[in-house]
C-alpha cells in the first residue's frame, strides 16, 4: 500500500495531535457581535426603533431579511399531532437555557484538585450525564460574543448588552445525532432528532457547569438557548475536531453528524491538544457539500480571510432562508457529507485512511465512500425552490421512525 500514500501525508509522519489548531491566523483575530447573527436579525420587529437603529447600520441586510421574514419560520412543519412532540421539546430547552439554570452562585469552600484530576473528573462526569465527546482548552476572548443579539428564549437577557466572560477555560462537549434521521432532512423528523441532542446537551452542560461551581469555582454552561461564546471554534482549539468547508465542525468520530455545548470556567484543568484529522485537505477536493446545498451558501472556491482567520465563507443568509421555508434546519450538507457514515468497520477504515493518507487513500474508494447520494435520492444542485422537494421520496428510513411520524 504504500504506493499510494501521498507523500504530503505519508502514514508514518502525519501528527493527529498538534500544538496549536490548523487554522490559519490572517492579522488579528476579532470577535463577533451576536447582534449580527442571523438568527438574532430574524426576532427583530419591522417598524421598530431596534429595527431602524440596526438596519441603519446595516443596510445591506434589511432587503433579504425581509424575504427571509416573509418565510413560515423554524419549527412550522409537520401535522398537528406531530408537531407537539417538537413543541414539547423547545419548551424544555427554553427552561434549559435560562439564566438561572446556565449560571448561578459559587461555594464559598474552594476544594483544590490537581489540574490534571480535575481534567479527568470533568471528563468523567460529563459522559455520564450524556456527552459522547469531551475536550477542554484555552478560552480564546475572540471566540467570546461582543454583545447580546439573541433575547426571545432568553428574556432576563438585554440586546445590546456589552458582553464580559473572564473564564480562562473551556470545557467543549459533543453529543452525536442519529445519522438515519439526519439524513430524512428537511422535514419533521430531522428537527426532532436535532432538538433531542440539544436537550441532551443543555442539560449536561448546566449540571457540569453546576458542579464546578459546588466545588468553589466560576463556571457558565452556554447552550443552545443561551450563548456568550461561539462553540465551534472553541471545540477546534480543543481537539474536538476541524474546521470544514461548510462551515461547521467535523470529528472523527461523528463527522459533522453531531452538535455542541460548551462550559467556560476558571478551574484549572489540563488541556487536551488541537487534531489534525485530514479535514481540511479533504474539503479542498470534496465539494459535495456545496454541490448538494439547495440554497448555494456553501463555496465551491477557496477559503478566505474572515475576522481574521482563513476559512471557507458561507453565506449564512442564504442557508437561513431555507430553514424559514423548510420549518426545518435542513441538514442537507450534513447528510451528503461522506464523513456521516455509520459506525460500520467500513466506514470507520475510510475514515482512518481519511485521517492517515488524505485523499488520495480515498480515491482508491471513491465509489464506496465519496459517493453524490442526497437524502432526496435525486440531484439537488441548483434546485431554486424548496417547495419542489418531495419528503415522501426520503431515504433511510425504518420502521421505528416511519410508525413515529404516520400515527
Amino acid at each position: 500500500m504504500k504506493g499510494f500514500i501521498n507523500p504530503r501525508y505519508p502514514m508514518s509522519n502525519r501528527n493527529m495531535k498538534l500544538d496549536s489548531p490548523r487554522y490559519k491566523i490572517k492579522g488579528e483575530m476579532s470577535p463577533f457581535d451576536e447582534r449580527d447573527n442571523v438568527h438574532a436579525r430574524y426576532e427583530l420587529e419591522a417598524d421598530t426603533f431596534e429595527w431602524e437603529s440596526f438596519y441603519r447600520q446595516h443596510p445591506g441586510w434589511e432587503k433579504e431579511d425581509l424575504k427571509t421574514k416573509a418565510f413560515p419560520g423554524i419549527g412550522r412543519v409537520g401535522n398537528e399531532r406531530d408537531l407537539p412532540m417538537l413543541w414539547s421539546q423547545r419548551e424544555i430547552l427554553h427552561k434549559l437555557g435560562s439564566e438561572a439554570m446556565v449560571d448561578g452562585s459559587v461555594s464559598d469552600i474552594k476544594q483544590e484538585i490537581n489540574p490534571a484530576r480535575a481534567a479527568e473528573k470533568i471528563k468523567g462526569f460529563a459522559r455520564h450525564l450524556g456527552a459522547d465527546l469531551v475536550r477542554i482548552g484555552p478560552l480564546n476572548q475572540a471566540h467570546v460574543y461582543t454583545h447580546v443579539g439573541k433575547t426571545v428564549h432568553c428574556p432576563e437577557k438585554e440586546r445590546d448588552s456589552p458582553i464580559s466572560l473572564s473564564h480562562k477555560h473551556a470545557i467543549s462537549l459533543a453529543v452525536g445525532s442519529n445519522v438515519n434521521l439526519i439524513k430524512t432532512g428537511p422535514v419533521l423528523s430531522e428537527i426532532m432528532e436535532m432538538m433531542r441532542v440539544y436537550t441532551i446537551l443543555a442539560k449536561a452542560s448546566a449540571t457540569l457547569a453546576s458542579y464546578i461551581r459546588h466545588l468553589g469555582y466560576s463556571a457558565r454552561a452556554h447552550n443552545l438557548r443561551n450563548y456568550l461564546v461561539l462553540c465551534i471554534p472553541i471545540a477546534i482549539d480543543a481537539g474536538i475536531g476541524e474546521l470544514s468547508r461548510m462551515g461547521i465542525l467535523i470529528s472523527k468520530e461523528f463527522g459533522p453528524c453531531l452538535k455542541l455545548a460548551t462550559v467556560t470556567t476558571d478551574l484549572p484543568m489540563d488541556y487536551d491538544p488541537p487534531v489534525d484529522i485530514g479535514v481540511e485537505e479533504f474539503c479542498e477536493d470534496c465539494k459535495i457539500c456545496a454541490e448538494s446545498c439547495p440554497s448555494g451558501a456553501i463555496p465551491h472556491g477557496d477559503r478566505v480571510a474572515v475576522r481574521g482567520v482563513e476559512k471557507w465563507k458561507i453565506k449564512p443568509e442564504a442557508c437561513f432562508r431555507v430553514w424559514c421555508e423548510t420549518g426545518t434546519d435542513c441538514g442537507v450538507c450534513i447528510s451528503s457529507c461522506p464523513w456521516t457514515k455509520p459506525g460500520t468497520l467500513f466506514h470507520n477504515l475510510m475514515k482512518e485512511i481519511a485521517t492517515r493518507m488524505g485523499n488520495s487513500g480515498l480515491n482508491l474508494f471513491q465509489s464506496g465512500w465519496k459517493c453524490r447520494i442526497t437524502p432526496f435520492g435525486k440531484n439537488i444542485k441548483n434546485c431554486g425552490n424548496i417547495s419542489s422537494f418531495h419528503p415522501e421520496m426520503v431515504l433511510f428510513r425504518n420502521m421505528e421512525t416511519d410508525r413515529l411520524w404516520t400515527l
